[in-house]
């Protein structure tokens, strides 16, 4: 992508009040460099163009935004326009298209309605939360739960505090087994008796001890998680399906093993860790990935691998850049817990492009829409294919 098409694209974002704060600091840190605001006028009048027509656009109600972004510098903010986020969300909603024609697009504006996507209720995002199984059995819903004591057994308390799940071991007693699980619409965070913090996404389960003993530190994991491991003597292994693991020391790396995607990918952000693959094993360094093609029994190694675009959904951001369809339909189902069909072999499209994961499902399926992709949404099941 073109810099110019990607900082049109995070202004969008800031307009619509929906940048995260690595994309502000991304933006602003460019206004810095520039020694002649010219450019960055003429860029947002390009995108304000197609508002002329609108005989509700206000010029005025623009120009504050506008001073906003040029005066960042001075910690000059404004609330975004509503009527300004209404058409900048539109146009941050349409910037995933096919890859044959891999561009970035603005809508136009049409006097004719655009064709319903949704019949029934909108779908809200998912949130965090999740289940927490202890070893007698109990689930415990995390949820809107107050923060406090949960469970005290075998000399551990686990506890909840600022919404993340902490394992406090007093050293004695026998460690038994808990598994920490996100359904489909839920994330959740949590902290292991050793201090290595963990980010579970959506449809994903955890499993490990309330106290780590012996010669390593074993967990086991389905579906994808964010790993921030404490260094220790001993090491942490994170054991996966298809006899594949994960070993290391200290380190942060990010592992997708959901069990109806194809592959398993380990993507690393610091330190080292081993990927133990059957007839494959491989030691990654720092932005390499590792795919692992759980049909075919093989396996790529990237090397500098967007590490933003893979720890998109950590940090509440729906990156679909350089996806298949069915992946990004994959993405969608587990995050707004929907079930999809498909009535005919779903096209090869390939998207670009992201969109924050706060925002109904009706914003997200507008990105199908603009691609071609033919569907409906009836309740909560995802039809795609002719209609």
């Amino acid at each position: 992508m073109e810099a110019k098409e990607y900082y049109r694209f995070l202004l969008q974002r800031y307009g619509a009040g929906i940048a995260t704060p690595a994309e502000e600091e991304e933006l602003f840190a460019e206004l810095g460099k520039q020694s002649d605001d010219a450019e960055w006028v003429a860029m947002l009048n390009e995108l304000h163009a197609h508002t002329d027509a609108d005989p509700q656009y206000d010029p005025a109600e623009y120009e504050p935004v506008l001073q906003s972004i040029l005066q960042h510098g001075n910690a000059v903010r404004v609330r975004p326009i509503r009527r300004m986020r209404r058409w900048v969300a539109a146009a941050a909603a349409a910037l995933l298209l096919m890859a044959a024609g891999s561009y970035w697009l603005l809508p136009t504006r049409t006097s004719s309605p655009a064709t319903p996507v949704v019949v029934g209720a909108d779908v809200q995002p998912g949130k965090n939360g999740a289940v927490l199984t202890l070893a007698n059995g109990q689930q415990v819903v995390l949820d809107n739960r107050d923060d406090g004591l949960i469970s005290s057994a075998q000399g551990t308390q686990v506890i909840l505090k600022n919404g993340q799940v902490e394992y406090q071991p007093s050293g004695t007693g026998a460690p038994e087994s808990n598994t920490l699980h996100t359904p489909r619409g839920r994330k959740f965070r949590m902290q292991l008796p050793d201090g290595t913090l963990v980010w579970l996404n959506a449809a994903s389960a955890l499993t490990f001890p309330t106290a780590f003993t012996g010669t390593e530190r074993k967990v086991e994991l389905t579906g994808e998680a964010y790993f921030e491991v404490t260094k220790g003597k001993t090491p942490f292994v994170v054991t996966l399906s298809n006899k594949t693991s994960v070993t290391v020391l200290g380190t942060h790396f990010n592992v997708s093993a959901y069990a109806d995607d194809p592959g398993i990918s380990t993507t690393l952000l610091e330190g080292a860790v081993r990927v133990n693959v059957p007839e494959h094993p491989s030691v990654l360094k720092p932005g390499q990935q590792l795919l692992f093609d759980k049909g075919a029994g093989t396996v790529a190694l990237h090397h500098h691998v967007d590490t933003a675009a893979v720890m998109a959904w950590k940090n509440g951001v729906l990156n679909f850049q350089d996806k298949k369809l069915t992946t990004v339909i994959a993405m969608i189902a587990r995050w707004y817990d929907i079930e999809v069909t498909y009535t005919t072999t779903p096209p090869d499209i390939t998207f670009v492009g992201e969109i924050g994961s706060d925002v109904n499902l009706s914003s997200v399926l507008t990105f199908l829409k603009e691609s071609g992709v033919a569907f409906r949404l009836e309740n909560r099941t995802l039809i795609i294919g002719k209609q």
